[in-house]
């Protein structure tokens, strides 16, 4: 039987949707842009406005330092001006000297205190905003539709929550304050240097329209391949976790080779991706230290020259060029800010690659904070108090891929209490059906009414919580057996756990466990049985209560001796529940109401098990399959 996602949908027609979403998804990545990086570096700005006294705080402690670190070759230059080689003609002073080397190390000392506070805070920023970024994204993703899991692997969507918030903290940490030191920095050295010599700063500058250019280049290319990398990484990170998933099916099939050969593609791609990424941005280093030391040797050469012509003029034919005064206390001071001009722009370049992956990591999560794949409720959409369980659809069509419908014209009427049975060959449409009365997609044409309201015009909240589903595959989260369980019913008394529990007949099984209901479980109970799982699943919906039942191939996965003990149980708890089945062994169908026989999309066959046995069509053809072959019929949709 093909195995079901958590919502119990395998049919032919889904599967297919969802290859063509993850083809179209990948062609999409390949081919589109990056965002605008203007854009998105807006979106990170306003996540950190939301911590404004804190960062501003940052801010004055980073301004702070800057100030005592620029004022250092000024202290410098005093030194060797006034008491190494006095500019006054007068003797040196060994006092003077260690004096001023003692001021440089307070100096130093009060740099690096500044330097601390500045990291403690941002790092508290950047966790903040983090956990806001985080919130955000987990209540995004859990408004969003089915559609959306379709077209996006369950680990790329890991890697978005995980991995690329980690990149974005790891920028955000470190690449924030050197950002705003460089450009303060740059700023301040520009100033102190064009008021000790502006010919010598003016030579400095002219590298800088050269820097920008070749910035903006790299630039344009490297953030485009670090996308393409933050994705390929999405995707590898999605096959893994498939694979390791599913690591049971590879080893039952002999397909480890053929995996290994799967990866090593998937990770060769990754790797050629990631040189060619690591290739464009790192380029950009030796660029700027060649420019940069070019300079060093112009601004040296000039200032020797002006130092050996002491002059404050010079004539070249009829010109006159006017020169600030330069000294040799001038010139060292001069080349320590060139060098801490040129600090800023090195530490800019080493931020690239940083700042690429986190601009790439950034537009993929706020690709999902964008996306619009959500069923919305309406404004003036109402609650569902108390209902009767009256289902009526309307000419119901739908289709996951357009002009492909899955369900045609689908006409079907449920009254209170009564058990309507799904059966049919598998792609027939019957857990499509099951997913449209909850509402986990939007139809395309007709319409679906529970008590006479429209199902787009209640809130789905409110619809949901009138129907309880018990799925081929259980899903159990960590904890404990009463947790999961109460998920059901979070004011649930341990006595309404155990009554339901009872009623699922797992309570005889728990009660032998060393710590009964407070048993824990492992990764979605992973160290339980496949049927004990289901059965619990059960108790958790009996606890539920709801007004609506579906049983999606709900005993589909416990043996014949554990379905006939639960089967009162699940009788009970029909008993004046409108109640859906879908299953494949007969003693679930027998009895309902009414058996609905599916084909290609449509309802083919109508009435109970004796009226379509005597029929002679598609239901008698299944019935006598199973009788004939002993085995269950296949329903799964």
């Amino acid at each position: 039987m093909p195995k079901k996602d958590e919502l119990g949908i395998n049919e032919e027609q889904h599967t297919k949707h969802k290859r063509f979403l993850f083809r179209r998804q990948k062609r999409r990545r390949r081919n589109q842009k990056p965002d605008d990086a203007k854009n998105t570096i807006k979106r990170l700005i306003k996540y950190l406005s939301f911590q404004k006294k804190r960062f501003v705080i940052v801010l004055i402690l980073i301004s702070i330092k800057i100030a005592i670190d620029l004022s250092a070759p000024l202290l410098i230059a005093h030194t060797i001006d006034t008491y190494i080689i006095p500019v006054d003609g007068g003797a040196p002073s060994v006092t003077g000297v260690l004096q001023m080397v003692t001021y440089l190390i307070l100096m130093y000392i009060v740099l690096s205190a500044f330097t601390y506070l500045q990291s403690h805070v941002m790092i508290g920023i950047t966790q903040s905003t983090l956990k806001k970024m985080r919130q955000d994204l987990f209540e995004k993703v859990q408004t969003l539709s089915i559609k959306f899991f379709d077209k996006n692997k369950d680990g790329d969507l890991v890697s978005r929550l995980t991995s690329d918030i980690d990149e974005i903290s790891n920028t955000l940490t470190g690449t924030v304050i050197q950002l705003y030191s460089s450009v303060v920095l740059l700023l301040g050295t520009a100033i102190l240097m064009f008021s000790k010599n502006w010919q010598l700063a003016l030579i400095s500058l002219i590298s800088i329209p050269l820097i920008y250019i070749t910035t903006r280049i790299i630039s344009k290319y490297s953030r485009r391949q670090h996308r393409k990398l933050r994705y390929q990484f999405g995707d590898v990170t999605g096959y893994v976790q498939e694979t390791i998933n599913g690591h049971s099916i590879i080893k039952s099939f002999s397909e480890e080779e053929r995996m290994v050969d799967l990866f090593y593609k998937e990770n060769d791609d990754l790797a050629k991706k990631q040189i060619k990424a690591r290739i464009i941005s790192n380029s950009l280093g030796p660029i700027l230290s060649f420019i940069n030391n070019l300079r060093y040797g112009i601004i040296i050469g000039a200032g020797a020259f002006f130092i050996v012509l002491n002059a404050s003029s010079f004539t070249i034919g009829s010109v006159t060029f006017i020169l600030a005064a330069t000294t040799i206390g001038t010139l060292a001071a001069f080349i320590q800010l060139a060098q801490k001009f040129d600090q800023p722009i090195r530490q800019l370049s080493n931020l690239f690659t940083n700042i690429q992956n986190a601009l790439a990591s950034a537009e993929r999560i706020f690709d999902i904070l964008d996306d619009d794949a959500i069923i919305e409720n309406k404004e003036d959409a109402i609650d569902l108090d108390h209902i009767t369980g009256h289902v009526e659809f309307k000419q119901v069509s739908f289709s996951y891929i357009k002009d492909e419908p899955v369900l045609k014209g689908i006409n079907l009427t449920a009254n209170p209490g009564e058990r309507i049975a799904l059966v049919g060959h598998t792609g027939a449409g019957k857990t499509t059906i099951i997913n449209l009365l909850t509402r986990f997609y939007d139809i395309d044409d007709g319409e679906i009414l529970v008590d006479g309201h429209n199902l787009k015009d209640v809130t789905k909240q409110s619809l949901r919580n009138k129907i309880g589903i018990v799925l081929q595959d259980t899903n159990l989260f960590t904890g404990t057996i009463k947790e999961n369980i109460r998920y059901g019913k979070l004011d649930a008394t341990d006595e309404e756990i155990v009554e339901a529990c009872k009623l699922a007949r797992v309570h005889d099984f728990i009660d032998q466990l060393d710590d009964g209901y407070d048993t824990h479980l492992e990764k979605n109970g992973t160290n339980l049985s496949h049927g004990q799982r289901q059965l619990l699943s059960i108790a958790r919906t009996i606890l539920k209560d709801p007004d609506i039942l579906i049983l999606d191939e709900a005993t589909s996965s416990v043996d014949t001796r554990t379905e006939l003990r639960i089967q009162e149980g699940m009788n009970n708890l029909m008993k004046g529940r409108t109640s859906f089945i879908i299953a494949h062994r007969l003693s679930t169908i027998r009895d309902a109401d009414a058996i609905l026989v599916m084909e290609e999309g449509e309802i083919k066959e109508r009435g109970n098990h004796h009226e379509l046995l005597d029929l002679d069509g598609i239901y008698a053809e299944l019935h006598n399959s199973m009788v004939e072959e002993q085995v269950p019929i296949k329903t799964a949709s």
